[in-house]
């Protein structure tokens, strides 16, 4: 997970975290909190925390456990207004420091692809240089977890084009072509 491609860090030593897990609160200041909004296109974020604890995993690892909220505002795709909405996301993540070695071949197939199992867990994240970001966490959890079509509620679509309605009018009034088949078929019987 690499932190340019996030609009907000906050990292912690991973090393640190070794026999007893660690409860921590991240709460991005204003600037962070604007500059998550224009990243996933979102009218604002009023308040975002994240609640999480790091537990030790195998050896060297980190387990990410928690829960995100977030007060945002979004832009209705239907009536282009904003609207407040809030958003709770769960956190459940593993991570391992990154792997020099190259895979085995046993992960390959016989076309040289790695197969994965959709029932499976999901295979650990790398923490790089003994260093874990959270802030990236945060954000891709919350971006995986937004809405992209958002709707204010009780907005509903109206209108459509009127060539569409007149083309399903003027369908429904042809006769079906079995009907024609049917005809043809019962004036060769006659």
């Amino acid at each position: 997970m690499m932190t340019e491609s996030f609009p907000f860090a906050f990292t912690v030593n991973a090393n640190r975290v070794v026999d007893k897990d660690e409860a921590i609160l991240v709460e991005p200041d204003q600037a962070g909190l604007r500059a998550i909004a224009r990243a996933y296109d979102l009218a604002g974020i009023k308040k975002l925390e994240a609640q999480l604890t790091l537990k030790p995993y195998r050896k060297e690892g980190l387990r990410v456990v928690g829960q995100i909220r977030a007060d945002i505002t979004q832009t209705c795709v239907v009536s282009l207004e904003t609207f407040d909405s809030n958003l709770t996301v769960n956190i459940d993540r593993t991570f391992e420091p990154a792997s020099s070695r190259p895979r085995k071949a046993r992960d390959l197939n016989a076309d040289g692809e790695i197969e994965i199992d959709l029932e499976s867990l999901d295979p650990p994240d790398a923490i790089v240089d003994g260093v874990l970001d959270i802030g990236a966490v945060i954000c891709e959890e919350l971006a995986l977890s937004l809405d992209p079509f958002p709707r204010k509620p009780g907005v509903e679509f109206e209108g459509g084009r009127e060539e569409e309605h007149a083309n399903v009018e003027e369908t429904e009034e042809r006769p079906s072509p079995f009907a024609a088949l049917e005809a043809l078929k019962s004036q060769k019987e006659d």
